[in-house]
């Protein structure tokens, strides 16, 4: 009988430690597929903001082809249209209504230099700058691999971040893992960067503007 006891309770300890290993296995296979699910989305992701840059710089192309003024050969004669004149004393031609004014969205070199006159020219809140930039800090060296935290400065209610990185790998991963990122590693307010720098010689800086919560960016469209 004690034998038996035995045996019963050997055959009980072994299924156990067969349900924990296949448990074990089971997490362990998870875990994986979670990863290989994980670097496949980051692979898509460089893809497409690879695919992004590729149509801007064509759209770039096009613009400056459209902007080109148009070039005639010498001799060539080129007919405009005519109005016909008034038919009789005493006709008014109706005049001709003015095109609609449109305005044009400002550079990238106009954002940056608006973003930065009011990052350096408003005050700092005390309850708040020193915070947000402590908290820049922690979470961008936290988070960040390959790229470095340059400075970071908050003012009352907008805050300038820059980054280096030391190639464009770097560059990509720092927009996958802060700029583009599920969850905002800093907080949920408005964002614009701007890179800086040539990608062959290492030398590429993001220059990053995140609002305060609940705040807006300065008004970047001209008056």
């Amino acid at each position: 009988m004690p034998r038996t006891s035995t045996l019963a309770g050997i055959t009980v300890l072994l299924a156990f430690l067969g349900w924990q290993w296949l448990e074990h296995r089971s997490l362990e296979e998870h875990h994986q597929r979670q990863q290989e699910e994980l670097e496949a989305t980051r692979r898509e992701l460089r893809e497409v903001a690879r695919a992004l840059r590729e149509q801007q710089a064509r759209l770039e192309r096009l613009t400056g082809e459209v902007a080109r003024p148009l070039a005639f050969a010498p001799g060539q004669t080129v007919a405009f249209p005519v109005e016909p004149p008034a038919s009789g004393p005493g006709v008014e031609r109706p005049a001709s209504p003015a095109p609609p004014e449109r305005s044009m969205p400002p550079s990238e070199q106009e954002m940056v230099a608006r973003l930065e006159e009011a990052v350096h020219g408003e005050p700092v809140d005390p309850h708040w700058s020193r915070q947000a930039e402590d908290l820049a800090r922690a979470r961008l060296e936290r988070t960040l691999t390959t790229s470095r935290l340059v400075s970071v400065h908050c003012g009352a209610s907008l805050c300038r971040l820059e980054t280096a990185h030391p190639s464009q790998e770097a560059l990509e991963q720092f927009r996958e893992q802060v700029l583009m990122a599920s969850e905002p590693v800093l907080w949920n307010g408005a964002t614009y960067s701007s890179v800086q720098g040539d990608a062959r010689a290492g030398t590429l800086v993001t220059v990053s503007y995140v609002a305060r919560e609940s705040r807006p960016l300065p008004m970047l469209e001209r008056p």
